[in-house]
């Protein structure tokens, strides 16, 4: 038969085994939640968007495509041709007036080992999956944006020795009545001997996108469309998706960035994702994460859009939450644990106490007891 004090150690060793118990399923419920939270650097603006304008560095020759699904832009090079630059104008350098006539240069390497009689051509285009320059038809493209009919190619045709450059005169006849805003043609290079069903010469046709701007009245507008971050998270990083509508006449490269606010108002986090051109009525996907790995409560993001010549601006807003609810729900049943251990380890004590008192008690009583037998 167990006594009190046997009882009370027994109630005292387990709470501590509780107690450690309660710990190791702390860490064992948490342990996902940390494993997942590495945080990667997701690029901001994945393949998705118009044709860009590259940096220096990036600057890569256009290898254009008449096929229904092109190759991504990202693969610009071929293997006898590379069209220099890729892109002219994109900057918005190229402004002419009605009645301008003006001349620009380009130029086409061949990169192969034998000489190549190349076929100079312009050729209005589309950008039809948001990103790959598709050559069309004359009738295929509204006049409003349309450049080749006002383009003269000199020479149409010439012979590149190997390894070598071709020089290309492209000379801009702008029309009187020629629409105020943007109009964008492709100059293309490809092997003479190509034809329209030798699939070889199509894919060795290459070119230079050409970009101008007719002076004049120029509406410039955008809009933030389709702002989605993810509503719930227990914790970072959080995906974010936008669109940015051109409404314009003209083509714009935006200035774009995401302001993260907390719950009181601060700004917590800028991101800025990466600008290209968007053409006109057209639009643009952005793609990201915001890499915050800990956050509790609800936040706010608004984008925020500069564009134009005189610095327009478009924004939009929405909200979404983050709370670690695994995490929050492992350190409550802790705290419950701990208090209800703490309250044992009194309640143990206390009783311990008070056996102890019961005990010096009845000591003195038998203590009593002997002194009144010897003294009789």
């Amino acid at each position: 038969m167990l006594t009190a004090q046997h009882t009370t150690k027994l109630r005292f060793r387990a709470t501590i085994t509780g107690v450690c118990v309660t710990v190791v399923a702390f860490f064992a419920l948490t342990s996902p939640i940390f494993s997942q939270m590495e945080v990667v650097n997701t690029p901001t603006d994945p393949a998705a968007g118009l044709v860009s304008t590259p940096t220096d560095s990036q600057a890569q020759p256009l290898l254009l495509s008449t096929q229904p699904t092109p190759a991504p832009i990202e693969e610009l090079t071929v293997s006898s041709l590379t069209a220099i630059p890729p892109r002219l104008g994109d900057d918005g350098s190229l402004v002419v007036s009605p009645g301008d006539v003006i001349s620009e240069t380009i130029q086409v390497r061949n990169n192969s080992e034998k000489s190549i009689t190349i076929r100079t051509s312009a050729q209005d285009f589309i950008v039809e999956d948001g990103e790959t320059p598709i050559p069309v038809t004359d009738d295929a493209i509204s006049n409003k944006w349309s450049l080749k009919q006002w383009l003269v190619i000199v020479p149409p045709n010439q012979v590149i020795k190997p390894n070598e450059l071709g020089q290309v005169n492209v000379i801009i006849n702008v029309p009187q009545d020629a629409l105020p805003g943007g109009h964008y043609a492709m100059i293309t290079h490809q092997p003479a001997a190509a034809t329209a069903d030798n699939a070889s010469g199509v894919n060795q046709k290459v070119g230079t996108l050409l970009y101008v701007i007719v002076d004049g009245p120029i509406n410039e507008r955008a809009s933030v469309q389709n702002l989605s971050f993810k509503n719930f998270s227990e914790y970072g990083p959080v995906p974010y998706s936008f669109s940015v509508l051109n409404q314009s006449d003209v083509h714009i490269n935006p200035n774009v960035k995401i302001e993260i606010k907390n719950m009181l108002g601060k700004v917590v986090d800028t991101i800025v994702p990466e600008s290209k051109n968007i053409f006109p009525e057209n639009d643009r996907q952005f793609a990201g994460t915001w890499n915050k790995v800990w956050g509790f409560g609800i936040y706010t993001a608004e984008v925020i859009v500069n564009y134009g010549t005189t610095g327009q601006v478009a924004s939009s807003l929405t909200s979404f939450w983050i709370i670690p609810v695994k995490l929050i729900m492992a350190i409550v049943v802790v705290i419950l644990v701990l208090i209800a251990s703490f309250v044992s380890i009194r309640r143990h004590l206390l009783h311990t106490n008070s056996d102890e008192q019961k005990r010096i008690t009845m000591l003195e009583e038998q203590l009593k007891e002997a002194q009144k037998n010897n003294q009789q």
